[in-house]
């Protein structure tokens, strides 16, 4: 009876009668498979609501039909409480000009992603020393599901199926955008095998085929940035990056924040071949170079909607601050305080196509350690591939 009564709802005239059949639908999927097959707008979505309110807000959920401004939808006490905050929030930090930025009108995504991660070092000592150093390109492939701002998914390095060497990584990070404001929290290490490609007067350019392959590095750094979007009406970093919203018209907005990072570097060349050793000046073959870096970001990022299923972003954010040596580092007992300058960019080419999209999206941090002529630059480098689903 109740499939019978299935076929009636999903007809085009969505007749109705007072209940959905002489029999319930009992499960959760059933629901949710009768509620998809009806028009949002008609007859029949009323019909089931009030059938089963207490289940309405989950099946209109997992369908990618709830309207969280809808008042009369019946919430458990604990969702309705966190549904009213999130309306609160929505509308006191993502509220846009609708004739530059509206929103997909969808709450799900599913996405897979594949980053290739690149991160490149530089050292230089007084004395004569001058090292630079690469890591291999960390590619990683992976999966996410994604409700509002939550969301959950997982990343394989593949990198390990395919090297003897593979790199060895470890990177995590969180991030949260709305208009007004964005937040975004980040770890990564790195402690297996690096690339030397330069030595003092010695240059090898090709960084994927190098002379010498380097297991004395590590590097470890955690941080937060949180920025703020002066043209936040018009611009949004989400349509860009977070996918969420469509940018209408081109806009740009000065971007303002500050940024907390920790750098904690080691380097041992003990491990390197004697024909190596030899070309390093001195007797000195260990540094660490442990500092936290405290700045002021004051960039820009610019959104080019120059087609109507076509979007380019690119922001540059310059970082001025100090860097404040902890006790261990080199020179840290001795120059504790020094100016900071760091930059942050990223760009991303975004198409959407109905529900789906797919973008192309890099992301640059360099970070520069300057002290009485001892000088550390590390920059870390991602290239992503996207594709995903909206619903």
């Amino acid at each position: 009876m109740s499939l019978v009564s299935m076929n009636v709802y999903g007809t085009k005239n969505d007749t109705v009668e007072d209940t959905i059949g002489d029999r319930k639908l009992k499960s959760l999927y059933e629901k949710v498979r009768y509620f998809k097959g009806i028009s949002k707008d008609s007859a029949a979505v009323d019909s089931f609501r009030r059938e089963y309110e207490n289940d309405y807000w989950k099946v209109a959920a997992l369908n990618g039909k709830l309207d969280l401004n809808d008042e009369t939808v019946k919430y458990p006490k604990f969702v309705k409480w966190c549904i009213g905050v999130y309306n609160w929030a929505d509308k006191t930090f993502n509220t846009y000009d609708i004739a530059y930025v509206v929103s997909t009108g969808k709450n799900w995504k599913l996405q897979v992603k594949n980053d290739n991660w690149f991160d490149t070092y530089y050292l230089r000592q007084p004395g004569g020393l001058r090292i630079g150093m690469s890591t291999d390109v960390a590619p990683n492939v992976g999966a996410s599901i994604s409700f509002l701002g939550v969301s959950l998914g997982y990343s394989l390095n593949v990198d390990k199926y395919f090297s003897d060497e593979p790199v060895k990584q470890k990177r995590f990070d969180f991030n949260f955008t709305c208009a007004l404001l964005a937040v975004d929290a980040f770890y990564s290490k790195n402690n297996g095998t690096t690339n030397i490609n330069k030595l003092n007067d010695y240059k090898n350019y090709n960084i994927f085929k190098p002379d010498y392959n380097f297991t004395g590095l590590t590097i470890e750094t955690y941080g937060l940035d949180a920025y703020y979007f002066l043209n936040n009406k018009k611009y949004s970093q989400s349509a860009a990056y977070g996918f969420s919203k469509y940018q209408k018209k081109s806009a740009g907005s000065l971007i303002a924040g500050v940024t907390f990072s920790r750098q904690n570097v080691s380097i041992d060349f003990n491990s390197l071949p004697h024909d190596i050793l030899v070309k390093l000046p001195g007797e000195k073959r260990e540094y660490n170079i442990h500092y936290n870096d405290y700045c002021v970001m004051l960039g820009y990022g610019y959104n080019w909607a120059f087609n109507r299923n076509w979007l380019f972003n690119a922001t540059v954010l310059p970082c001025f601050g100090f860097n404040h040596s902890l006790s261990e580092s080199e020179q840290g007992r001795f120059l504790k305080d020094k100016l900071a300058m760091n930059v942050k960019a990223k760009i991303s080419l975004v198409y959407n196509h109905n529900n789906f999209y797919y973008s192309l999206n890099g992301k640059y941090s360099g970070h520069f350690y300057n002290a009485n002529d001892f000088r550390f630059i590390n920059s870390y480098m991602n290239l992503a591939v996207v594709a995903g689903f909206r619903f």
